[in-house]
Protein backbone atom coordinates (compact mmCIF):
# COMPACT_ATOMS: atom_id res chain seq x y z
CA UNK A 1 0.00 0.00 0.00
CA UNK A 2 1.27 3.40 -0.83
CA UNK A 3 2.37 5.69 1.98
CA UNK A 4 2.39 9.39 1.78
CA UNK A 5 2.84 12.19 4.70
CA UNK A 6 0.21 14.59 5.28
CA UNK A 7 2.12 17.32 4.10
CA UNK A 8 2.63 15.60 0.67
CA UNK A 9 -1.19 14.63 0.24
CA UNK A 10 -2.09 18.37 1.24
CA UNK A 11 0.31 19.24 -1.15
CA UNK A 12 -1.60 17.40 -4.01
CA UNK A 13 -4.69 19.09 -2.91
CA UNK A 14 -3.00 22.27 -3.86
CA UNK A 15 -3.06 23.02 -0.23
CA UNK A 16 -0.23 25.61 0.91
CA UNK A 17 0.57 23.66 4.11
CA UNK A 18 2.22 27.05 5.40
CA UNK A 19 -0.58 29.18 5.53
CA UNK A 20 -2.93 26.07 7.42
CA UNK A 21 -4.54 28.40 10.39
CA UNK A 22 -2.98 25.63 13.01
CA UNK A 23 -5.16 27.74 15.38
CA UNK A 24 -8.47 26.91 14.21
CA UNK A 25 -8.43 23.05 14.59
CA UNK A 26 -6.31 23.93 17.79
CA UNK A 27 -9.81 25.55 19.16
CA UNK A 28 -11.72 22.50 17.81
CA UNK A 29 -9.62 19.86 19.03
CA UNK A 30 -9.45 21.57 22.34
CA UNK A 31 -13.11 21.00 22.98
CA UNK A 32 -13.60 17.60 20.77
CA UNK A 33 -10.05 16.13 20.66
CA UNK A 34 -7.35 16.88 23.41
CA UNK A 35 -6.64 13.66 25.33
CA UNK A 36 -4.92 13.41 29.30
CA UNK A 37 -1.83 11.00 29.59
CA UNK A 38 -2.09 8.66 32.63
CA UNK A 39 -0.16 9.42 35.73
CA UNK A 40 3.01 7.85 36.49
CA UNK A 41 3.85 7.42 32.51
CA UNK A 42 6.91 8.58 31.56
CA UNK A 43 5.30 11.33 28.97
CA UNK A 44 3.37 12.28 31.95
CA UNK A 45 6.29 12.94 33.86
CA UNK A 46 8.71 14.17 31.46
CA UNK A 47 6.73 15.71 28.61
CA UNK A 48 3.08 16.51 29.93
CA UNK A 49 -0.76 15.80 31.16
CA UNK A 50 -1.91 16.78 27.69
CA UNK A 51 -1.57 15.88 24.15
CA UNK A 52 -2.89 16.57 20.49
CA UNK A 53 -3.81 12.51 19.18
CA UNK A 54 -3.64 13.72 15.11
CA UNK A 55 -5.34 16.46 14.93
CA UNK A 56 -4.26 16.38 11.38
CA UNK A 57 -7.14 14.24 10.75
CA UNK A 58 -9.18 17.33 10.85
CA UNK A 59 -6.88 18.96 8.45
CA UNK A 60 -6.94 16.66 5.93
CA UNK A 61 -11.25 16.26 5.95
CA UNK A 62 -11.27 20.18 5.97
CA UNK A 63 -9.18 20.59 3.09
CA UNK A 64 -10.72 17.74 1.06
CA UNK A 65 -14.18 19.06 1.19
CA UNK A 66 -12.57 22.64 0.26
CA UNK A 67 -11.08 20.94 -2.85
CA UNK A 68 -13.72 18.47 -3.86
CA UNK A 69 -16.62 20.14 -2.79
CA UNK A 70 -18.21 17.10 -0.88
CA UNK A 71 -22.01 18.09 -0.32
CA UNK A 72 -22.71 14.88 1.51
CA UNK A 73 -20.57 13.25 3.87
CA UNK A 74 -21.57 10.17 6.09
CA UNK A 75 -19.57 9.34 9.21
CA UNK A 76 -19.34 6.41 11.37
CA UNK A 77 -18.55 7.17 14.63
CA UNK A 78 -18.81 10.53 16.44
CA UNK A 79 -16.83 10.44 19.16
CA UNK A 80 -16.37 13.50 20.79
CA UNK A 81 -17.39 15.21 17.31
CA UNK A 82 -13.43 16.57 15.84
CA UNK A 83 -13.57 15.05 12.40
CA UNK A 84 -17.73 16.32 12.34
CA UNK A 85 -17.28 19.92 13.41
CA UNK A 86 -13.68 20.29 11.56
CA UNK A 87 -16.13 18.96 8.43
CA UNK A 88 -19.28 21.50 9.27
CA UNK A 89 -16.55 24.13 9.67
CA UNK A 90 -15.16 23.87 5.80
CA UNK A 91 -18.71 23.12 4.27
CA UNK A 92 -19.69 26.98 6.37
CA UNK A 93 -15.96 28.82 5.30
CA UNK A 94 -16.81 27.77 1.46
CA UNK A 95 -20.99 28.08 1.64
CA UNK A 96 -21.35 24.61 0.37
CA UNK A 97 -25.04 23.34 0.66
CA UNK A 98 -23.98 20.18 1.73
CA UNK A 99 -25.31 17.81 5.09
CA UNK A 100 -23.05 15.85 7.22
CA UNK A 101 -24.95 13.01 9.28
CA UNK A 102 -22.99 11.23 12.22
CA UNK A 103 -24.45 8.14 13.32
CA UNK A 104 -22.87 6.99 16.79
CA UNK A 105 -25.11 5.06 19.48
CA UNK A 106 -22.90 6.98 22.42
CA UNK A 107 -24.01 10.61 21.12
CA UNK A 108 -24.95 12.72 23.81
CA UNK A 109 -27.22 15.75 24.04
CA UNK A 110 -25.71 17.39 26.97
CA UNK A 111 -22.23 17.19 25.93
CA UNK A 112 -23.57 18.98 22.77
CA UNK A 113 -25.75 21.22 24.38
CA UNK A 114 -22.61 22.20 26.06
CA UNK A 115 -20.44 22.50 22.16
CA UNK A 116 -23.30 25.18 21.13
CA UNK A 117 -21.91 27.65 23.52
CA UNK A 118 -18.66 27.22 22.07
CA UNK A 119 -18.76 26.42 18.52
CA UNK A 120 -21.22 28.40 15.77
CA UNK A 121 -24.91 27.59 15.61
CA UNK A 122 -24.31 27.52 11.37
CA UNK A 123 -21.84 24.53 11.73
CA UNK A 124 -24.47 22.44 13.56
CA UNK A 125 -26.89 23.45 10.74
CA UNK A 126 -24.83 21.50 8.80
CA UNK A 127 -25.03 18.22 10.91
CA UNK A 128 -27.53 15.45 11.30
CA UNK A 129 -26.83 13.44 14.38
CA UNK A 130 -27.99 9.90 14.21
CA UNK A 131 -27.76 8.02 17.41
CA UNK A 132 -28.20 4.13 16.53
CA UNK A 133 -25.33 1.46 15.17
CA UNK A 134 -24.28 1.61 12.52
CA UNK A 135 -25.67 -1.82 11.58
CA UNK A 136 -29.23 -0.13 12.64
CA UNK A 137 -29.35 3.27 10.20
CA UNK A 138 -27.95 1.28 7.13
CA UNK A 139 -31.10 -1.19 7.76
CA UNK A 140 -33.62 1.56 6.51
CA UNK A 141 -31.21 3.51 4.45
CA UNK A 142 -32.30 2.25 1.04
CA UNK A 143 -30.07 3.15 -2.06
CA UNK A 144 -28.88 6.60 -0.86
CA UNK A 145 -24.64 7.21 -1.50
CA UNK A 146 -22.58 9.49 -0.01
CA UNK A 147 -19.81 12.15 -2.03
CA UNK A 148 -17.30 11.00 0.89
CA UNK A 149 -17.52 8.63 3.82
CA UNK A 150 -15.23 8.65 7.18
CA UNK A 151 -15.42 5.22 9.08
CA UNK A 152 -14.40 5.74 12.81
CA UNK A 153 -16.66 3.22 15.00
CA UNK A 154 -15.93 0.23 16.74
CA UNK A 155 -12.75 -0.91 15.56
CA UNK A 156 -12.95 -4.08 15.98
CA UNK A 157 -12.65 -6.94 12.97
CA UNK A 158 -16.32 -7.78 12.74
CA UNK A 159 -17.56 -4.44 12.81
CA UNK A 160 -15.01 -3.01 10.71
CA UNK A 161 -15.72 -5.39 8.31
CA UNK A 162 -19.42 -4.39 8.34
CA UNK A 163 -18.98 -0.93 8.39
CA UNK A 164 -17.51 -1.85 4.92
CA UNK A 165 -19.81 -3.86 3.34
CA UNK A 166 -22.52 -1.51 4.30
CA UNK A 167 -20.27 1.18 2.88
CA UNK A 168 -18.16 0.08 -0.02
CA UNK A 169 -21.38 0.96 -2.68
CA UNK A 170 -22.20 4.14 -1.24
CA UNK A 171 -19.57 6.41 -1.56
CA UNK A 172 -18.99 8.43 -4.82
CA UNK A 173 -15.28 10.32 -4.66
CA UNK A 174 -13.50 8.45 -1.36
CA UNK A 175 -14.27 6.45 1.66
CA UNK A 176 -11.36 6.86 4.52
CA UNK A 177 -10.71 4.66 7.08
CA UNK A 178 -9.36 5.56 10.53
CA UNK A 179 -6.52 3.98 13.17
CA UNK A 180 -4.90 1.66 10.24
CA UNK A 181 -1.65 0.18 12.28
CA UNK A 182 1.02 -1.93 11.56
CA UNK A 183 1.22 -3.48 14.69
CA UNK A 184 -1.23 -6.10 14.78
CA UNK A 185 -1.32 -6.65 18.53
CA UNK A 186 -3.20 -3.74 19.71
CA UNK A 187 -6.73 -5.25 21.28
CA UNK A 188 -9.61 -4.40 19.53
CA UNK A 189 -7.84 -1.99 16.88
CA UNK A 190 -8.32 -4.30 14.18
CA UNK A 191 -8.95 -2.02 11.42
CA UNK A 192 -6.04 -2.60 9.38
CA UNK A 193 -6.91 -6.35 8.97
CA UNK A 194 -9.91 -5.64 7.21
CA UNK A 195 -8.28 -2.73 5.15
CA UNK A 196 -5.01 -5.38 4.45
CA UNK A 197 -7.87 -7.73 2.90
CA UNK A 198 -10.03 -4.90 0.65
CA UNK A 199 -9.07 -5.75 -3.23
CA UNK A 200 -9.81 -3.36 -6.48
CA UNK A 201 -9.65 -0.33 -4.74
CA UNK A 202 -6.92 2.35 -4.13
CA UNK A 203 -5.24 2.35 -0.86
CA UNK A 204 -3.15 4.87 0.90
CA UNK A 205 -1.97 5.39 3.78
CA UNK A 206 -1.47 9.03 5.14
CA UNK A 207 0.60 9.28 7.64
CA UNK A 208 -0.37 12.42 10.02
CA UNK A 209 -0.33 12.30 13.36
CA UNK A 210 1.48 15.24 14.79
CA UNK A 211 3.39 15.90 11.52
CA UNK A 212 2.38 19.40 11.19
CA UNK A 213 1.31 20.14 14.83
CA UNK A 214 4.56 20.06 17.72
CA UNK A 215 5.15 16.16 18.30
CA UNK A 216 6.19 16.55 21.90
CA UNK A 217 7.04 13.11 21.64
CA UNK A 218 9.53 13.50 19.18
CA UNK A 219 9.20 10.41 16.89
CA UNK A 220 10.51 10.73 13.21
CA UNK A 221 8.61 10.23 10.35
CA UNK A 222 9.92 7.02 9.39
CA UNK A 223 9.06 5.68 12.86
CA UNK A 224 4.83 6.52 12.32
CA UNK A 225 3.81 3.02 11.96
CA UNK A 226 0.10 3.82 11.81
CA UNK A 227 -2.58 6.38 10.22
CA UNK A 228 -5.66 6.93 7.79
CA UNK A 229 -6.01 5.08 5.06
CA UNK A 230 -7.98 6.73 1.93
CA UNK A 231 -9.69 4.64 -0.45
CA UNK A 232 -11.16 5.15 -4.01
CA UNK A 233 -12.20 3.74 -7.15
Amino acid sequence: MKRVMIQEKLKQLQIDVDKIVLGDFDAIGEYTAKKTRDQGTDNYNKIGCFFRPNYERGILMYHMIQKLKFESVLEIGFGRGYSTFCMAKAMCDLNIDGKITTVDPSISEEFLNQLTTVFPAEWFGKINFVRATSSDYFKDLGEETFDFIYIDGDHRYEFVKKDWENTKNRFKTALLFDDYTEDKNIQDIECSKLIDQIEDYNKELIIGDRRIFFDDRGIPDEKINYGQVLITR
